[in-house]
Order: C-alpha cells, then structure tokens, then sequence
C-alpha cells in the first residue's frame, strides 16, 4: 500500500511511566544519577503501552475499545503529539483536530468566544477565518448567553458542546477523539454524531475511543481492541466489539459446568453463520451452534440447545407483516447461577432474550420476559422452552442478525449467563410495500377529513 494513503502509522510504540511512592524518591532520582553516578533507580515503572503497531489509511474510521487502564488514552496522546513514546515512533500526514481532554486547550479566565479564537488559532485558523465561522460556531455549541462568560462557569455538557464547535468547524484531514462524545444530552450527541457522519462522508479520517460497541460497529470499518497496553485484536469492527465484550463478560464457569453440551456437529465459523433445517413446513430448526465461538461470551453456566422459528414462508428471508413463533430450548447450572445471585445481588429470575439488528450491528427491537414481566424461578428449575410470538415489521431491504441470549437477574440489574451474538442471518426482501427511513409503521390518512372526525 502506498505511504501516501497512510494517514496514521504508529511503529513499535510503548510508552513507561516513572511511579514515585514519595516525593523525595523523585528529587533522588534527579540528582543522584548525576551527581553520585548512581545506578539505581528510586521508581516503579508501569508500562502503559507495548510494543503497538498499526496503519489508518487515509478516510477510515477506527474506533478504539479496552477497559480503563488499557491504554487508549495514552495512545491517542502520543498519535496527537501531546505524549511522547518511551520507544517506537509515530507518523501523522494531514491536519489533525483533536478532542482529547474536556476544555483542554481552553483558558478557564476566557468568557466562551474568546476561547473559540484562542482554540481555532491552535488549530491553525486566522482571525479572520474564524470570524467568517463564529456564527456557524456559535450556532453549533448552541449556549446561548453563556459565551460571555467565563469558561470556569461552564457544566461539562457546555464545555463539550463548545470544545466540539470549534473541531467540527475546522477543515481538517484527520479528527481524533477521546470519549468525549459521551457528554452532552442526546439532542447534542445526535447532532455531533451527524456532523461526524458529515465528515465521515467528505474523506476526513476519524480516530476515535469508546465503549459504545453498537457505535464502533455501525460507524466504524475497523475497530482496535487493547487490554492491558497491547493489541489483542486489530481488524473487522464486528469481530473488535465481540473481543471487547468476551473481555467484559468472561467465559469463566464453561469448564466448570455440570452441562453436557449437545452433541458436536461440523464446526460452523462466525463468516459462515447457522445453517437451518426446514423440520417441517415453515419451521426452520436450528441446533448446530457453535459454543466456543468468539461470538459467544457470558459467565456461563448456561447452554441454548436448539431454537426454531415458525411462520416465515421462504427459509430465511422475511419481506415484513409476517406472525412468526419463536421457540428456544435452554438449561443453566443451578450451582453456578446461585452463586452468581449471591454475589452480583440479583433476582432469582432466569429469561431467554432475543434480538434483531441490523447489517450494522444497531439493534431494531428485542424481547424477553424481563419486559414481559414474567419470572422463571432458576433454582427450582434447570431447563425451559421459552417462545414468542410477534409480527416482523417492515424493515428496509438487507441483511439482519438475530442475537440471542440468557440472562438472570432483572431488567434494571442483570448478569449474562451466555450471549449468542448474531447467531442467525435474516434477509429482509421488499416486495410491494414502501419503506421510508429504518421501518415503516402502520398507519391511517385521509385528506380535508369531515370536522366531527377532528374534534
């Protein structure tokens, strides 16, 4: 590939902090090296990055996922140059805009407008271009009166939506932020996340951290996933998400279950899904999951063994309106559920959970008893079928994922037992029906309607 598509290259980078239990082991370690020859060092070292290596080309999007104490931050401080690397270096061609740290670059003293002249110069813009963009700024931030005043006064949510103004008004090559996109009301998010589209869509290369996984998979084309400072996974942002969550919800208790798995059939990989059986008319069967696949994640303890669907005419195709019945069989460890109620405090309530999202990876609806307000008691009981019955709705035409999993607990504090992570592939095909944006609704219009019908 050509340099000159390359908009980041990050070489062999760690980065090694100094950690000094006491002051005094800081002023030895500057003098005594110096004066007394000494060798000896009076720090820990922590290092929070290893050995990293990676390329963005130029008009991709990255997202960037970890626990907190992975590295992410750091690494993004050392791409915008506000870090130096302990080794390794790191190569950035174009114009860079970075929200890294909430008002960073911002003097508290400053009221809000004389912030953004100050903001936009550090980013490389004239007085006179920002004059031309203070409008367009200030419109964007949306503050009203508080630009006058000091920045010191300013909640987080203010202080984002004028950090991000001045970023999304400068015309630059590559946009770097850190998690400060969670900030903000909705409203403002949605905004932000347009303009990012925007600038998505005109070529800018985006670099960003979060833990939103639904986002790094509907925006993102890669994902980079760190643990501890170094890369565990690099690639597809779907494969980056479900590393990130195998992380959170470890697969600690499989090994230690009483559960017999079902009976092995041909390894199926994540690429090439969960091949159907037709057991009857319009009842598709499936039973061949692959239980070990990186797209499985939970506490375990718990095991779905076949799930059918019921009521779609053509295999695995819906065109919408369709009355489907879904059926799932599962069991779960009495012992290890138990012990997961005690520790996590949780309901003793055990529910089998599905869900659609689409092609990427941005959930359309789910169902489970949680919401249905039904209780399956998980310590007098070991297995269950669940079903449920529901129309399709109509959905624009492409190909959507149907996500399963069990879980105990209670909706507002719930625990995983075992996430079967777009298990089954659907393809939604219109036929006569129209529609407009993500799905259509049902719905009733006349014109000039008689008054008595108004009233």
């Amino acid at each position: 590939m050509s340099s000159n598509n390359i908009a980041i290259q990050v070489e062999n980078v760690s980065k090694c902090f100094e950690m000094y239990k006491t002051p005094a082991d800081r002023l030895k370690q500057m003098l005594y090296p110096k004066l007394l020859n000494n060798k000896k060092i009076y720090y820990d070292e922590f290092w929070a990055l290893r050995d990293i290596n990676f390329e963005v080309e130029r008009g991709q999007t990255v997202g960037i996922m970890g626990q907190n104490g992975s590295g992410k931050s750091t690494l993004l401080q050392i791409i915008t140059g506000t870090l130096s690397p302990t080794t390794g270096n790191v190569n950035v061609n174009g114009r860079v805009a970075a929200l890294l740290e909430l008002g960073s670059g911002f003097n508290p003293d400053f009221s809000g407008i004389e912030n953004v002249y100050l903001n936009a110069a550090l980013l490389g813009l004239s007085r006179e271009a920002t004059d031309k963009k203070l409008d367009e700024i200030l419109a964007f931030a949306d503050i009203g009166t508080h630009v006058e005043q000091p920045v010191r006064t300013y909640s987080s949510g203010m202080m984002l939506r004028l950090a991000f103004a001045v970023q999304a008004a400068v015309d630059t090559e590559i946009l770097i932020i850190d998690e400060a996109l969670a900030v903000g009301d909705a409203r403002f998010q949605l905004k932000c996340f347009r303009r990012l589209q925007e600038m998505k869509d005109s070529g800018v290369t985006i670099l960003f951290v979060s833990h939103a996984t639904e986002l790094v998979r509907s925006f993102c084309e890669k994902g980079i996933f760190l643990d501890k400072g170094q890369i565990k996974y690099i690639g597809d942002a779907n494969t980056a998400t479900i590393q990130y969550l195998s992380l959170l919800f470890p697969n600690q208790r499989h090994e230690e279950s009483n559960l017999t798995p079902i009976e092995a059939n041909p390894v199926v990989t994540p690429e090439e899904g969960v091949f159907p059986v037709e057991k009857e008319k319009n009842v598709l069967f499936f039973d061949n999951f692959f239980h070990d696949s990186p797209n499985n994640f939970g506490h375990g303890g718990a095991m779905l063994h076949w799930l059918e669907i019921e009521g779609l005419e053509h295999s695995t195709i819906f065109s919408g309106g369709e009355e489907v019945t879904i059926r799932g069989s599962f069991s779960w460890d009495r012992e290890l559920t138990q012990e997961l109620i005690i520790s996590k405090n949780l309901e003793n309530n055990i529910a089998l959970c599905i869900a659609l999202m689409d092609s990427q990876g941005r959930y359309i609806f789910g169902c489970n008893g949680f919401d249905y307000k039904i209780e399956l008691n998980c310590l007098s009981n070991e297995s269950s079928i669940a079903e449920f019955q529901f129309k399709f709705p109509f959905l624009v035409t492409g190909t959507y994922f149907m996500t399963v999993a069990i879980t105990v607990g209670s909706l507002p504090n719930h625990e995983q037992l075992r996430w079967y992570d777009a298990l089954i592939e659907l393809k939604c095909v219109q036929k006569e029906t129209n529609v407009f944006g993500t799905f259509k609704i049902d719905y009733a219009m006349c014109y000039n309607p008689p008054k008595e019908k108004c009233a």
